[in-house]
């Protein structure tokens, strides 16, 4: 794909552009106010009493959700056998009254059933599909099998059924489905870089899915983007040795630009070891690309989350000591703001 970079008339800012020869996504429709939402749980257990509350806060909001009946199952680590969390997805996907399905949580249990969907099928229904950390895996398969736009955002027992949620995150993920563009502006991020608009094609999630995924057929062909990146309790060495199995595996270096979420409980947990930190992980993926790689993104595993398009062209502006982040095309009849 050719890329130009040009300097913004009037400014020393950078512009990179890419191509225009990718290829075109599949979008889902645009989430309708009141919607109907269905709730599945396709990877760990989930707690009984936070899909109730989760529940009963969007119907409260003037919303119809629908929980697939295995979504509180149980069997070893999972929301149930493979065989019952698949039947409670495909019988959401079938009915065509819902507008979006949410997960219920992560944890672990995607990676067994990706092979087992029909992701077409799943292209063609024309939901939203929503959820985040093991979700990861099914935002990488519906594009990488589907051409399919995704979305990496809250969880229905996790965001919703934890207390009251985050005004932050509720507020960008209503928008973030709904409307047909939106900005995260404005996020503190320390850095050295000049002042730049880079325009690439957004995608990412949690880390370890997408080193887990690298050489399947499940991780998409994606070049030129921006690539947003979160985890959860890893030491800063073995984050740092997941990049490099992307950098090795020839899919950093064809990216514009790398924004770190949060990583939450990252730190040295060995006392015997030389605490390699965050920071000196930082550092070196700095000197292993050409691009920026920004810190302070608001999503991951943290209750004030932004919710993020994958597969959507997206529009990056650094700045000294921020930058902002606005995305579109990424649905179908997106509600237009003046």
């Amino acid at each position: 794909m050719a890329v130009t970079e040009e300097i913004v008339p009037g400014t020393n800012s950078q512009v990179i552009v890419p191509g225009t020869n990718s290829k075109r996504p599949r979008l889902p429709r645009a989430v309708p106010e009141p919607a109907t939402i269905g709730v599945c749980a396709l990877s760990g257990r989930v707690d009984e009493v936070s899909v109730a509350t989760g529940a009963n806060y969007l119907r409260d909001l003037g919303h119809h959700v629908v929980v697939a009946e295995e979504t509180t199952n149980a069997w070893r680590y999972f929301a149930g056998t493979d065989d019952e969390r698949l039947a409670g997805f495909h019988r959401l996907l079938d009915d065509p009254s819902i507008d979006i399905i949410l997960n219920a949580r992560g944890g672990y249990g995607m990676s067994r059933i990706l092979h087992r969907i029909d992701w077409s099928r799943v292209a063609a229904s024309g939901k939203v599909f929503c959820g985040f950390s093991d979700f990861t895996a099914f935002n990488m398969a519906a594009y990488a099998c589907a051409n399919l736009v995704t979305f990496h955002g809250p969880m229905l027992a996790v965001d919703f059924g934890r207390g009251e949620p985050n005004s932050f995150a509720q507020q960008h993920f209503w928008m973030a489905v709904s409307n047909a563009t939106h900005r995260i502006d404005d996020v503190p991020s320390v850095h050295d870089y000049g002042e730049r608009r880079i325009e690439g094609r957004l995608w990412g999630g949690n880390l370890a899915l997408l080193a887990h995924l690298a050489g399947t057929p499940y991780f998409p062909s994606i070049d030129e983007g921006i690539l947003y990146i979160e985890d959860i309790s890893e030491d800063p060495y073995a984050i740092e040795r997941m990049f490099l199995q992307l950098y090795h595996a020839g899919v950093l270096g064809r990216q514009r630009a790398v924004l770190l979420g949060d990583f939450t409980d990252c730190k040295p947990n060995n006392p015997d070891r030389y605490p390699y930190s965050l920071e000196e992980m930082i550092e070196t993926l700095r000197t292993l690309v050409p691009f920026p790689v920004l810190t302070g993104l608001p999503f991951g595993h943290i209750a004030r989350k932004a919710t993020l398009p994958f597969g959507a062209p997206g529009t990056l502006v650094v700045q000294p000591g921020s930058f902002s982040l606005s995305f579109s095309g990424h649905l179908q009849g997106g509600r237009v703001i003046p």
